[in-house]
């Protein structure tokens, strides 16, 4: 391994909704040299047998900053121009925020994951500084929305609108930023490809990464047999022409730039906003372990909360 750039990413943040395969890529963004969490703060949960790869300190935090602005990761901010009222709202001191996040990523290049990071983008850039890159992973929305069914009992429209607002959020708050969009589907049919260009995108930005070997950690770590349902695009039309835009407009972006320039949108439809409200901030979701989950434990405990 060579010498890192001295104007390279401090560290890497791997976003994506909830159920769309960015446990899988922070652990092969890991292989390649940036470190995770502390290995004790690492969440365990039974949702994903082989690891979150997400720090469980911030996790908290995320839900305590959520909370300052009245909402939840199932009930995220608004999109467009209330985003920032909102987010105004938010009490905790980025230098607070910076303290955590030091506390727990004591290692510099890092690699963190957390879903709710989507929604929380604009705070975590200003606690991170400028020194950032992106991986974005994006699933099918239909895929997501039966795994949310049935994780927490979300009615399938209600997991829609949820993957519409976080998708749509991310892609406007990671404007500037050097950013690789990746899908899901690529992840798992061949994940020794994705991680080799998650390897050149990397070290394009002067990053130290080792050689992307296509070994046991890369190949074993990622199983198609853990997917349970599937999708083609196709279909996502039928059944929300507010997903169908959002994920054309991921389509759309496909692949690496050293500055992030977000695909033209329609507004969000005030639908969105209804599905949402139907479960709001104050009720809190279902939990519906599956069926190799242990009973009454702390992992459980762990995964309910996410």
């Amino acid at each position: 391994m060579g010498r890192r750039h001295r104007s390279a990413p401090h560290g890497v943040l791997v976003l994506g909704m909830h159920r769309s395969g960015t446990s899988a890529a922070t652990r092969l963004v890991n292989v390649l040299g940036p470190a995770t969490c502390r290995e004790d703060d690492m969440v365990r949960g039974p949702w994903n047998p082989r690891g979150h790869f997400e720090s469980r300190s911030l996790m908290h935090l995320n839900n305590a900053l959520l909370g300052q602005m009245g909402r939840t990761w199932w009930y995220p901010p608004p999109a467009g121009a209330d985003y920032d009222e909102v987010a105004a709202a938010i009490t905790t001191s980025r230098a607070r925020a910076r303290r955590v996040f030091r506390s727990v990523h004591g290692v510099t290049p890092w690699v963190w994951k957390d879903p709710r990071t989507c929604v929380l983008l604009p705070f975590w850039r200003h606690v991170l500084g400028p020194r950032l890159a992106a991986v974005i992973v994006f699933r099918n929305p239909l895929e997501v929305a039966e795994s949310l069914q049935r994780r927490h009992g979300f009615p399938p429209s209600f997991g829609l609108a949820l993957w519409e607002r976080y998708n749509r959020l991310l892609l406007s708050h990671a404007a500037g930023l050097p950013v690789l969009v990746s899908r899901y589907d690529d992840l798992m049919t061949d994940a020794g490809r994705w991680t080799e260009q998650v390897s050149v995108f990397l070290a394009g930005l002067g990053m130290d990464v080792g050689a992307p070997a296509v070994d046991d950690a890369i190949t074993s770590f990622v199983d198609p047999g853990l997917r349970h349902s599937s999708h083609t695009p196709g279909e996502i039309s039928d059944a929300s022409s507010a997903a169908q835009a959002v994920y054309d407009g991921l389509e759309a972006v496909l692949g690496q730039t050293a500055s992030f320039v977000p695909p033209p949108l329609p507004p969000e439809p005030s639908s969105v906003e209804q599905e949402l409200r139907s479960l709001g901030p104050d009720r809190q979701p279902d939990w519906h372990p599956p069926p190799w989950a242990g009973h009454g434990d702390a992992t459980g405990s762990v995964a309910r909360e996410e």
